[in-house]
Parts: structure tokens; C-alpha cells; sequence
């Protein structure tokens, strides 16, 4: 009867942990793994029932004191019983897991809501920078003006700005706030409306860097700064007037030399008493071409590790310089990605090429 009474409890304790296996599993939707755990539990208490059901064909007496049985049947109710009290007992964990995995998903819920919130602020901001620059260039007879404009990231840093100051005298800036990303656009953003009402009151290179850089000094934190360059096109007196405040230029040759157009002072930012001197001057002649271009481009690194560099630049420039404008800013365009070792931009890059006809 005891023996009996010991296999009872365990097919009892078996059977008990089965259901639990199974209201956790349709609690918490662990289906394969609890598919595994209830299946080893109902193959044990059908064991475990076999076992007893044999105890009403035999005889107990006769394997009441068979020491192996006995052993065998105490170690099934153990495992019986520990089976259930760990199938009673791991219902706080799933709980806890559970608990975690919804507040995983809340939070990832609300991340996934600020990083559109975030995205479509910078798309706003790209589309504002965007309608801040020229959408196309002036027409002006004599000259075949093209551009590009890339950022690094979202917005730029980088500015260009064309202001026609009659039928044949154009102002050309091309500038670079220090560094690329939002706070660099917005200074950019500053720094146009200074250009602007800048250059449709003072038309001259001189005055308009002297102006520009003592504003900009009073927006600007310690540490940072504008490079900018201000060329003037006279196509009357075919001259090319042009300052350079921290920033370069390159002028290619009718015959495919070419030189850079030094820069005149510090960048914009840097001594907000700096006075520039008066304007470089070069002559205009039919088929040279001016570049202006930001950092970016020049400082372009390559698979080699070598910058693509200003000679690279004029070399390329003054090989192609029958070219249209906008043929050649294509042309440098390709080759600065083909340059370059990384997949996309490391810094924001802004070219105007102007062709004299």
C-alpha cells in the first residue's frame, strides 16, 4: 500500500507541474520552450501512472522490500515534486522578464518617436539652409558661373553667395564656418544676412571683410571661426579684385597654368579689429577660370592618405578647362568622390566655378 501511495503522490505532483508548464505557457507565450518542459512532464507522469498501474497486477508484497524499487520510487516522488516546485516557482522571473520586455518596448517606442521628432527637425533645417542659397547662378554676359554644394551631414557649414552689383561687376563669396553640423549652419545662416546687407551697401572687397569680421566677432564664442574669401568681377575694366580672410582661391590660366589666390588676413572672427588691406587685382582675360572652393574639397583625403591638395585641384581644372562651368564642377565632383577613402563626406564641400567667355 505504501508503495502504492509514493507512486500516487509523485504521478499527483507530475500531473500538478504539467498544468502549471501550461497556464505559464499560455500566460506568457514561451511556446517552444515550454513545449519541451510540458512535454517532458506529461512523458513522466505517463511513466510515472505506468508504474502504478503495474502495482495493481503485481502483487506489492511481493516488491515491498526490494531495496532498488524502493530507491527508484522515493527518487521519482523527488523529482516530482522538485518538477513542481520549480514550475511554481519560476512564475515571479517570467513576470520580471515580462515586466522588462514591455518597458524595452515602451522605451523603444519612445526613442523611435524623439529620432523622428530629431529627423524631421533636420529635414526642416536642410530645407530651410537650402532655400538660403542661391538656387541657380546670376546671369551675367561675359561669365558662365556653375556650383556645387554637399554637407556632411544634415546642414552645412559651408556658405557661397553671388551679388550682381550692375550689368558687369559681380560679388563672389564662398565661406566656411569652423566645423560642420547644426551650430555651424546657423552661424552660416547669420553670416549670410550679414553678407548680404553688407554688400548692397559697402561694394567693395575691403570694406565688406573689414565689416563682416567685426560682426561676426560679436556672435561668435572663443575657439571659433569663418574663413571667407570676396572676389569682385569687373567685366568693364576686366579686373579681378579679391581679399581672402584665412581661405584661398585658384585662378587657372588661358594656357593651363595656374596660382592660387593668397589669403589677405586671419579668418573671420579670429582679431575683431584685424583691418584688411586693399584688394588683391588680377587681370581678366578670356578663357581663364576662377575656382573657389571650401576646405572640404582640397583636404579630401585619399586611400593613400594624401590630402587631394590644391596642385591636384588646379591640375585637373586647367586639363579640362574647355569645359563649361558646369561641366566642370561635374568633372570635380566625380573626382573628389573617386578621391576619397571614405563613403561619404567627412566634411562639407562647396565649389563656384566661373569661367570668363
Amino acid at each position: 500500500m505504501a508503495f502504492t501511495l509514493v507512486l500516487a503522490l509523485a504521478a499527483l505532483f507530475q500531473l500538478v507541474a504539467v498544468v502549471l508548464a501550461l497556464r505559464l505557457n499560455t500566460i506568457y507565450r514561451r511556446r517552444y520552450a515550454w513545449l519541451f518542459i510540458s512535454g517532458a512532464g506529461i512523458l513522466m507522469t505517463f511513466w510515472i501512472g505506468a508504474s502504478l498501474i503495474d502495482t495493481y497486477r503485481n502483487p506489492p508484497e511481493t516488491i515491498v522490500w526490494e531495496p532498488t524499487l524502493w530507491v527508484q520510487t522515493l527518487a521519482t516522488l523527488l523529482t516530482s515534486i522538485l518538477f513542481f516546485a520549480g514550475i511554481g516557482t519560476i512564475e515571479p522571473l517570467f513576470k520580471e522578464n515580462e515586466a522588462a520586455r514591455a518597458l524595452l518596448a515602451s522605451e523603444n517606442a519612445l526613442l523611435n518617436r524623439e529620432v523622428q521628432h530629431s529627423r524631421e527637425e533636420l529635414q526642416l533645417a536642410q530645407k530651410v539652409q537650402a532655400n538660403l542659397l542661391p538656387h541657380s547662378a546670376p546671369s551675367i554676359e561675359g561669365l558662365e558661373i556653375a556650383f556645387l554644394t554637399r554637407p556632411a551631414e544634415w546642414t552645412s557649414g559651408d556658405y557661397f553667395d553671388f551679388v550682381q552689383v550692375n550689368d558687369h561687376r559681380l560679388l563672389v563669396t564662398v565661406a566656411d564656418v569652423c566645423g560642420h553640423g547644426l551650430g555651424p549652419a546657423l552661424l552660416m545662416t547669420t553670416s549670410r544676412s550679414y553678407f548680404r546687407g553688407i554688400s548692397h551697401t559697402r561694394k567693395e572687397c575691403q570694406p565688406i571683410l573689414n565689416t563682416w569680421n567685426k560682426v561676426i566677432s560679436d556672435d561668435i564664442e572663443t575657439g571659433d571661426f569663418m574663413t571667407a574669401i570676396v572676389v569682385e568681377l569687373d567685366l568693364h575694366q576686366l579686373r579681378l579684385s579679391y581679399l581672402g580672410a584665412g581661405q584661398n582661391g585658384l585662378l587657372i590660366d588661358v594656357d593651363g597654368s595656374h596660382h592660387e589666390l593668397e589669403r589677405s588676413g586671419p579668418p573671420l572672427g579670429v582679431l575683431p579689429t584685424f583691418q584688411f588691406p586693399e584688394p588683391n587685382v588680377e587681370e581678366l582675360r578670356s578663357g581663364q577660370v576662377l575656382v573657389l572652393c571650401t576646405d572640404g574639397i582640397h583636404e579630401t583625403v585619399g586611400q593613400d592618405g594624401s590630402q587631394f591638395g590644391m596642385q591636384r585641384l588646379g591640375d585637373l581644372i586647367a586639363d579640362h578647362r574647355h569645359q563649361s562651368a558646369s561641366q566642370l564642377v561635374q568633372t570635380l565632383d566625380s573626382e573628389v568622390i573617386a578621391f576619397s577613402s571614405a563613403p561619404q563626406p567627412q566634411d562639407d564641400l562647396t565649389a563656384v566655378i566661373i569661367k570668363i567667355l
